[in-house]
């Protein structure tokens, strides 16, 4: 038998010719092995064996053939082959589907509100490092966006120069970056790490700006990032999380005026916004020329919201390690920033359940303090930020 049944399939090149290709050479062996089994009596030819067309093959032609109890091992071959196309389609479909899930990337710009990053499917030209690279830095730096959005970088934010090392992408950014507002650049570095995190080859990234490694607003180097730097500024899980724009009330050099700063967190929905905004506060300011009002380590002991009052109970770190700036701006602090964010009027501030507490040398806590104007750096409208 010499039968070139593969040259009607030289040009298979897709995973159904690979199937019919299969295919065809079980009929084959099917076929065989009736031609040599022993001839007890006659029987029609199995439809399905008939239908292979003889041109494919014109060796195996006949008409009728004489067969014995081979009729058992041909439903078995039937069957076999019957399982092992249904397992091979499974497999190519999936791996077919995994591949391209694994081929989707994404580009990340801002959306109009500049609180949080949008995201849309990126097709870079090749799916190698130096080309990803080179076209992730070139859309960044053409500052590409869409209609409904704004480009991850501000006018005039470049990056200058990249290199990667064990895993490590290094990109130096030009003196722009600096000028940015902290929540912008918070929003830039997020977008930066999620871009290139995506090329092959790249673990974690690493700024500079001009030559020196980013700091944060303390003046310590920000180091190395990856996606879990970055948690609050992605995920899909709407149901579970809100995203607001608060205004926080820190100090300036002095420490003898309130400066509002503006800072977008994402936040569980079932955590009150007085207790967002208060966490926030003790974090400390992230634009430079703001300093913090109460300790890094204040913590809401508890906190109550009733009649238009909101009663704030602090552990003695509020207190017994307070900074070095006026004790109503402290104070005021905690007041201004509380009824700017919520619906309340007044605030009552205790310490670990003790409200009868002089505050520094004479300001007593044991009362209801409203919204202060006369302590603002610049004037700004009460509640702005009231939802």
């Amino acid at each position: 038998m010499n039968c070139r049944l593969f040259s009607q399939h030289e040009n298979y090149t897709t995973k159904h010719h690979i199937v019919k290709l299969i295919y065809d050479i079980m009929i084959l062996t099917a076929r065989s092995m009736l031609l040599k089994s022993t001839v007890l009596k006659k029987i029609p030819m199995p439809e399905f064996l008939s239908g292979f067309q003889e041109k494919q093959c014109p060796a195996f032609a006949p008409e009728k053939m004489e067969v014995t109890s081979m009729k058992k091992t041909i439903l078995i071959i039937c069957v076999a082959a019957a399982c092992i196309l249904l397992g091979l389609v499974a497999f190519i479909g999936l791996s077919g589907r995994n591949k391209n899930e694994e081929q989707q990337y994404r580009f990340y710009y801002i959306n109009s509100d500049e609180t949080r990053l949008k995201e849309e499917k990126y097709t870079p030209e090749k799916e190698t490092t130096e080309v990803m690279l080179r076209n992730f830095s070139e859309s960044l730096n053409n500052r590409e966006t869409r209609e409904n959005g704004i480009s991850l970088f501000p006018d005039g934010v470049k990056i200058s120069s990249y290199s990667i090392q064990d895993g490590v992408l290094n990109i130096e950014f030009n003196e722009a970056y600096d000028k940015m507002s902290r929540t912008r650049e918070l929003l830039v570095r997020a977008g930066i790490v999620k871009i290139f995190l995506q090329v092959p080859g790249v673990e974690s990234v690493e700024i500079c700006v001009g030559k020196k490694p980013l700091t944060d607003t303390r003046g310590e180097e920000v180091g190395v990032m990856n996606n879990d730097t970055f948690v609050e500024f992605s995920g899909s899980d709407g149901d579970v999380y809100s995203y607001d724009t608060f205004t926080l009330y820190f100090t300036n050099k002095n420490g003898d005026k309130l400066v509002a700063e503006q800072r977008s967190v994402r936040y569980r929905r079932n955590l009150p916004k007085a207790m967002v905004v208060l966490e926030q506060l003790a974090r400390g300011p992230l634009e430079k020329g703001h300093y913090p009002t109460i300790p890094e380590n204040s913590e809401v002991l508890s906190l109550t919201r009733a009649n238009g009052i909101c009663y704030v109970d602090y552990n003695s770190v509020f207190q017994d390690y307070a900074l070095d700036v006026s004790e109503q701006v402290a104070v005021y602090s905690v007041v201004n920033t509380l009824i700017a964010a919520t619906d309340v009027d007044k605030v009552e501030i205790s310490i670990e359940g003790n409200k009868e507490v002089t505050f520094g040398q004479n300001m007593q806590l044991y009362k209801f303090y409203e919204w202060n104007d006369s302590l603002l750096a610049h004037t700004k409208a009460k509640k702005e930020q009231k939802k």
